[in-house]
């Protein structure tokens, strides 16, 4: 309730990556993209089948409780990557979405499209609207186009374009863009900037299904425990880690195996996403584009950046040998990169222990551990990584811990 400033109910979704919401003009829904993790092993035949990531709209009523409508998105063999912006025309005769992996403008028509909700979607878009250019369009756009606006003639839309700098203007009658707009990007681009386009880019995957960005989302994380072939084995979920600082944390991978951050990158491209192999110079440019990764500002500290009284006092009992926290998370990137087996594993593991993660922008992060068993930094200290079970120093008093987890969420 916007006028009285408070929650009248929560819809949760299974899924991640929620993209911009449109409300209809009588108040009733709102429509927004998402995209959806299937929880199953990456492999070809699971990816073409939309098995393992697949983007949707949804259609949530505003005025009570009640289970959400979905489309699907996707195409059998030219999916539909990282949904993100979406409008509806003022007579909600079209339905835009801005497909920021596939580079294009998905219009739809709105009047007769079918979401729905019990027994879900599907997990492809429906054939016969796929061939029907008067329901159903994509407009190639390249770069990554991102957030956008509809015109008051219901007629125009003007899209951000992240990657080009620009915005452009589309024709919704002549399914074109008719205008580019420059922002005033920079006339050469980086090796850093070359890189950041192959992270967004949906081609890098089987049949364009996602992104590094789906799972990294921002150069972070999207707050899911995935299965990839990173640790050698299936079915043994592990949690998406950010990506900040991620070149001065080596090693790389949950379990630490990984010694090489542009090999980590070719694997990840030819394995997780099955794409097609990339080239060295590709290789070279992911690797400076995640070298520029920095975590963003912390709302935990003050502007000044001085740290609170509670997390000086927890600085305190984090480098003291009770806790024991220091030992392995120091640095400026609290890890020391060496492999610990605390016994968090699983039998089905097949590499023993886990790389020390880093720290820094941990407040964040609401899965916790290598699988994200522990759900807020209170379960992660009381239970599964009590510090009395790793230095047998005796139990943090309430105390001692409220003030440890405001000194973590500083970091």
């Amino acid at each position: 309730d916007t006028a009285a400033r408070r929650m009248l109910y929560d819809e949760r979704l299974q899924g991640l990556n929620i993209g911009h919401m449109a409300a209809s003009r009588d108040g009733n829904y709102v429509y927004f993209p998402w995209m959806i993790y299937r929880q199953n092993p990456i492999d070809a035949r699971n990816i073409q089948a939309g098995w393992v990531l697949g983007s949707r709209i949804a259609r949530v009523r505003l005025d009570g409780p009640a289970r959400r409508q979905a489309m699907t998105l996707d195409e059998r063999g030219k999916a539909v990557a990282d949904p993100h912006g979406l409008g509806l025309t003022s007579d909600e005769q079209w339905l835009v979405v801005s497909a920021s992996g596939t580079h294009e403008l998905l219009v739809y028509r709105l009047p007769g499209l079918v979401l729905q909700d019990f027994g879900g979607p599907g997990d492809h878009i429906d054939p016969a609207l796929v061939h029907d250019e008067r329901r159903y369009d994509r407009v190639p756009l390249g770069g990554r186009p991102m957030g956008l606006r509809i015109a008051k003639d219901d007629r125009r839309v003007f899209v951000a374009n992240y990657l080009d700098d620009a915005v452009q203007v589309v024709d919704l009658e002549r399914r074109e863009v008719v205008q580019t707009i420059s922002l005033g990007g920079p006339e050469t681009v980086s090796l850093a900037r070359r890189g950041e386009a192959i992270f967004y880019d949906g081609r890098r995957s089987l049949d364009q299904w996602y992104t590094c960005h789906s799972c990294h989302y921002e150069g972070g994380t999207n707050a899911t425990v995935m299965d990839t072939l990173n640790d050698g084995t299936v079915r043994t979920f592990k949690t998406v880690l950010p990506l900040y600082n991620v070149a001065k944390t080596a090693p790389w991978t949950w379990h630490g195996w990984q010694r090489d951050l542009g090999a980590a990158m070719r694997k990840s491209l030819t394995e997780t996403m099955i794409g097609p192999p990339p080239s060295d110079d590709d290789v070279a440019a992911l690797v400076a584009y995640l070298s520029s990764l920095d975590a963003p500002p912390n709302p935990n500290r003050p502007r000044g950046g001085a740290p609170s009284e509670a997390a000086r006092r927890g600085e305190q009992v984090f480098q003291s040998a009770k806790a024991g926290c220091a030992s392995c998370h120091r640095g400026d990137c609290f890890t020391d990169g060496e492999i610990h087996d605390l016994g968090l594993g699983s039998p089905r593991d097949e590499y023993q222990g886990f790389n020390t993660p880093s720290l820094v922008g941990l407040y964040h992060r609401i899965r916790l551990l290598h699988d994200g068993r522990a759900k807020s930094l209170d379960e992660l200290l009381t239970g599964p990584h009590n510090p009395d079970q790793v230095t047998g120093q005796g139990e943090l008093s309430d105390d001692e811990r409220a003030d440890l987890i405001e000194y973590l969420k500083s970091l």
